[in-house]
């Protein structure tokens, strides 16, 4: 995750994941698949038992949570729900609309790390380099490795947290600055010892890709992902925050509760990227995000035997305050998987998120807020529906009352 302006108030250092051996079976490869457009989604709606499922679970998610907006998405062979509820301005009450563009903060990180996997597949960098062959002044970076800095077990710090970061929020970084500023971060373990989120690092990875490539992130993103998927709305910001009409307005400003409704006065909407950059700097929208976790689940811009390392050795993780839910989560090269699906999530303020894709069940589930914190988070709450969709026994180590419990801070909500 992102956190930004104390919003959460709780550490970015997430509870340890031990390493395991062996693979994590995510389904199949997909390299070389259809166009990565092709979901296979149904062409009507959700069955209406279903459905009716899904709209209690969005308006929990609301009403515990009290967003100014909500979007979903599900797209599945059983059918299809998209949905925007509530308001993308509450200074003008304009309402929200599915195709509004938003800010994805660290699903960032899954556009980061497939750029260093197709440099990996064209033979330009690889997973075993020592971050020091790229980059100097890195806390360790003689001992750490690509591989260690995209499944988060390098053993930096975060960076992010550091009051010299927090200060620039509102007015901006450059990138020298964030990196100069986040090696200053003590590691908080041995490189390859445990799991621990480092935004860190994933700044670290973007510097790589600049490096390698001769081009800035921004420029290689559009090159290498967006262009070639057919992305219109998703971008890295060269500046400002990136969104443009229509977009959503997001709310958070640290003062907000994860069950209190904000106001127009929590407005964080304004706020740049830059300060995120590599990491979580990005925005897009949902039908971008429908293509984007395809694409990222089955390898597709990959070289199939890059994916197939990407997806071996996953690691267990727990995010502080149990952010994703009690389910069971891994961590693979850049993305997050769960019950078989694969993809990201975000947290900044203003904006919480997820997008995941099952490559077995051709199924894309999107979770949007336009407001962080949130007691009920996307993660967990992307597990309701899936659940709602396919029944409860997916594969996420918890039942439907689970995943929407809220599990913030002990935050309490309608029952």
């Amino acid at each position: 995750m992102t956190y930004g302006l104390c919003a959460r108030r709780i550490g970015v250092l997430a509870a340890v994941g031990a390493l395991v051996g062996g693979g994590s079976a995510f389904g199949a490869s997909g390299a070389g698949a259809a166009s990565p457009s092709g979901a296979r989604a149904a062409s009507g709606p959700l069955p209406a038992q279903t459905e009716a499922k899904v709209r209690r679970i969005v308006q929990r998610f609301r009403d515990v949570n009290r967003t100014p907006g909500v979007l979903v998405g599900i797209w599945s062979p059983r059918g299809i729900f998209v949905r925007a509820s509530g308001d993308a301005d509450l200074a003008t009450g304009k309402p929200l609309k599915a195709g509004m563009q938003f800010k994805i903060a660290s699903q960032t990180k899954t556009f980061t790390a497939n750029l260093i996997l197709q440099l990996v597949g064209e033979g330009k960098v690889s997973l075993g380099d020592h971050v020091s062959k790229w980059i100097a002044g890195v806390p360790n970076g003689d001992r750490i490795t690509i591989r260690e800095l995209l499944n988060h077990t390098s053993g930096l710090g975060d960076g992010f947290s550091l009051p010299a970061i927090q200060s620039q929020l509102a007015t901006g970084c450059t990138v020298d600055q964030l990196l100069m500023i986040e090696a200053s971060a003590p590691p908080v373990a041995a490189p390859g010892t445990k799991w621990s989120y480092s935004n860190y690092g994933y700044n670290l990875l973007g510097r790589v890709v600049e490096l390698v490539t001769g081009q800035d992130l921004s420029t290689a993103i559009q090159e290498r992902i967006a262009r070639p998927l057919g992305l219109r709305r998703t971008l890295l910001p060269p500046s400002g925050n990136g969104l443009s009409v229509p977009f959503t307005h997001g709310y958070g400003t640290g003062e907000v509760a994860p069950t209190q409704a904000p106001t127009a006065s929590d407005d964080a909407t304004a706020l740049p990227g830059s300060c995120l950059w590599a990491h979580g700097g990005m925005v897009s929208t949902l039908s971008d995000m429908r293509v984007w976790s395809r694409a990222l689940a089955t390898g597709a811009l990959l070289k199939p035997a890059v994916w197939r390392q990407a997806k071996k050795n996953a690691i267990p993780f727990e995010f502080a305050q149990n952010y994703n839910g009690p389910g069971r989560w891994n961590y693979g090269l850049g993305f997050v998987e769960s019950g078989g699906f694969i993809g990201g999530t975000g947290s900044f303020a203003g904006y919480e998120s997820t997008a995941m894709y099952s490559p077995a069940r051709r199924t894309a589930i999107q979770v949007v807020s336009t407001k962080q914190p949130n007691a009920i988070t996307p993660p967990p709450m992307f597990q309701a529906l899936a659940m709602a969709v396919f029944g409860p026994h997916i594969g996420f180590g918890l039942t439907p009352a689970q995943a929407l419990k809220p599990n913030t801070f002990g935050a309490e909500g309608p029952e």
